[in-house]
């Protein structure tokens, strides 16, 4: 409970803070207000923690008394200038009129359950992902462990120090706070919000009504990948929101938010390697933006916001002598025809399906005779018909992505290149938050929204920077195929063009079957893909039956076991080891240490080879690596259990001392 009331509070001072000076910064814009106070908060947090690590005293009182300093000195410096209250109702207010269309209604209401279910997710069962386990959380659990963020010095993981920080900063802050992590999916929740709120911003500055602002902002929020992603400590959403919001106050008219725009830029270069292609797309906005005479203090606050966000590449030249950290890349083939096959194979991955197994893809049907009889019942029968054949057609979408496939094989045995007509693979009907991609509606809109954008724009309708904006998928297929290797679980990094290209797809919408049929399509695949999920199942039994064994019922040592092979290991840990218990740790970068832990976050050491005792500790785990070539050689303080789960020694102390 403690843990609890410690993240409340510092929500508390960071949102009390952040809010007074974004209603001084911020113009009268609802959506750049609000962004401006997350990026503020964002801001607060990273410079907070930094210092506290350079002290070496990131720990829960010092943390909050660290942002209570904050908190105290933004208020002070805004007394009697701050009108946050009435700039929080102005916006229920504006929220409540867009909401009286169904259209926004419906699908507010399904963005709203689907971040219900994301908490509910996230704070009541284990993270399972392996990214999350074996880097993002291990990260996090080093630092905490050394109540100090940087740069450790461990064998365990080497490559995760060369990763961009924030991320991880901010799972630092809810396991510092709440003394667990099982707070840990709080960031990416936050980033699920604030993501189509910069959509909103986003449209707003190319002109766009409030309600076709707000379609587009909650059609993203309906997107399979960016909801399954609310309920893990990934940062995909992170730095996604970033760049969003940095393009949003780029086309914001408010004095500072330019300089926002830099600090947003900053964030998202600091969170992640990708954010790195969105720097092109921003200083092309900041170019491109209808206000011409703020020019160039928009190119100064995107080029001075990524150098600013770039620190840690200077770090790991410090520490490595590289500027990535010596991270491990796989070949690429930089010819042009193997750049073009991949950003054909990537392509080819926007037609998936996800949840939509067996029989369940014939929801799509019978969400269109309800949105059908629905509208029959208020005397559109026309509107019905059209709505209703929209919103069936992802049932054709198995169909069309096997003609895809064998297009793609064709085409490159046609041109005598069979090395590049390797099939693009993989179950599109599987839902995970690290695999999917954005479903029926995101292929559908991709097209859709391009040209309907495309055409506004060249009626004179929209500024130039929309037809910009629209094409920055198209954009970032290309730059990522050109940089990296192919992967088909890349859908993650799309997530800020998508989003940006999703400000214009109100346009599509202003027409009301398509409106109703995109609506309709929307909520039902994410309803697919949020409780078909593969790594979580929501155990619930749509038209395909039966329905795998609900996630929430799994206790910690399988859910988690599964995903790095050492159940009996952790079930081990979870039966026999106290909470409190301080351990030994011999393992190597391959071996999963996080998940020895525990949600409380043991204390812990690592066990180098050579030591006969670990001070402090009552229990030693030691990985099959890491035993090679042989076994720690322990003291007679020491007993060794017979039992090897999973191939790891186990050892428990016996004595005081050796």
């Amino acid at each position: 409970m403690t843990g609890a009331l410690a993240l409340l509070a510092g929500a508390g001072l960071l949102a009390t803070g952040s809010l007074r000076l974004a209603s001084r910064l911020a113009s009268r814009s609802t959506a750049t207000f609000l962004l401006g106070a997350y990026i503020v908060a964002w801001g607060q947090l990273v410079l907070v923690l930094w210092a506290l690590s350079l002290l070496g005293q990131v720990s829960r009182w010092p943390l909050l008394g660290a942002l209570a300093v904050v908190c105290a000195a933004l208020v002070a410096d805004t007394r009697g200038r701050s009108d946050v209250l009435a700039r929080l109702r102005d916006a229920a207010r504006e929220l409540g009129r867009a909401l009286r269309d169904p259209v926004c209604a419906v699908l507010a209401a399904a963005a709203a359950a689907a971040l219900a279910y994301a908490l509910a997710l996230g704070l009541a069962t284990p993270q399972n992902d392996f990214d999350t386990l074996i880097d993002h959380l291990w990260r996090a659990a080093l630092w905490h462990q050394n109540r100090a963020a940087g740069y450790p010095d461990c064998a365990c993981a080497p490559y995760i120090n060369a990763y961009p920080p924030h991320g991880e900063l901010g799972v630092l802050a809810t396991m510092t706070l709440g003394g667990v992590d099982r707070y840990v999916t709080l960031v990416q929740a936050f980033a699920y919000v604030a993501l189509p709120v910069g959509v909103v911003g986003v449209a707003r500055g190319l002109g766009l009504s409030r309600r076709e602002s707000l379609v587009g902002g909650l059609l993203v929020a309906t997107l399979p990948v960016i909801a399954l992603q609310a309920s893990t400590a990934q940062n995909d959403l992170v730095v996604a929101s970033f760049l969003v919001a940095a393009a949003a106050l780029l086309l914001d008219r408010g004095w500072a938010s330019p300089w926002l725009a830099a600090a947003a830029t900053a964030l998202a270069v600091g969170t992640k390697v990708t954010a790195v292609i969105g720097i092109p797309l921003l200083v092309a906005v900041a170019l491109a933006a209808p206000l011409a005479l703020a020019r160039g203090r928009r190119l100064l606050a995107v080029v001075g916001g990524a150098a600013l966000g770039s620190y840690w590449y200077a770090v790991n030249w410090w520490q490595t002598g590289s500027w990535d950290g010596g991270f491990p890349y796989e070949t690429l083939e930089r010819d042009v025809a193997a750049t073009v096959a991949r950003v054909l194979r990537s392509s080819v991955q926007f037609v998936e399906l996800p949840g939509g197994v067996g029989r369940d893809r014939w929801l799509f049907v019978v969400a269109a005779a309800l949105v059908a009889v629905g509208l029959v019942l208020r005397g559109r029968t026309r509107v019905a018909a059209l709505a209703a054949l929209l919103a069936s057609a992802p049932v054709v979408t198995l169909e069309v992505r096997r003609y895809v496939d064998e297009a793609y094989v064709e085409l490159w045995q046609a041109l005598g290149r069979d090395d590049l007509a390797a099939e693009v693979g993989r179950d599109i009907t599987r839902s995970a938050a690290n695999v999917t991609w954005y479903g029926p509606l995101g292929a559908l809109m991709l097209v859709t929204g391009l040209v309907v954008t495309l055409v506004t724009v060249r009626r004179g309708r929209l500024p130039r920077v929309a037809a910009l904006l629209a094409l920055a998928p198209l954009y970032w297929l290309v730059a990522l195929s050109a940089l990296l290797f192919y992967q088909d679980a890349a859908g993650r990094f799309f997530m800020a063009p998508m989003a940006v290209a999703a400000a214009s797809w109100g346009l599509v919408a202003r027409r009301r079957w398509a409106a109703w049929g995109l609506t309709s399509i929307a909520v039902t695949a994410l309803a697919l893909a949020v409780l078909n999920d593969t790594k979580r199942p929501s155990g619930l039994a749509l038209l395909e039956r039966p329905a795998p064994p609900s996630y929430f019922a799994e206790p910690r040592w399988r859910a988690q076991g599964k995903e790095v092979f050492v159940p009996e290991l952790i079930r081990l840990v979870d039966e026999r080891v106290p909470a409190g218990a301080r351990i030994g740790l011999a393992i190597t970068p391959s071996d999963p240490g996080y998940v020895v832990l525990g949600r409380g976050l043991r204390r812990f050491e690592l066990f180098p080879s050579g030591r006969s005792d670990a001070p402090g500790a009552s229990w030693v785990f030691a990985s099959a690596s890491a035993r090679s070539p042989g076994r720690p050689k322990l003291c007679a303080a020491w007993s060794t259990l017979a039992a090897e789960p999973d191939g790891w020694t186990v050892y428990r102390r016996v004595a005081p001392r050796c």
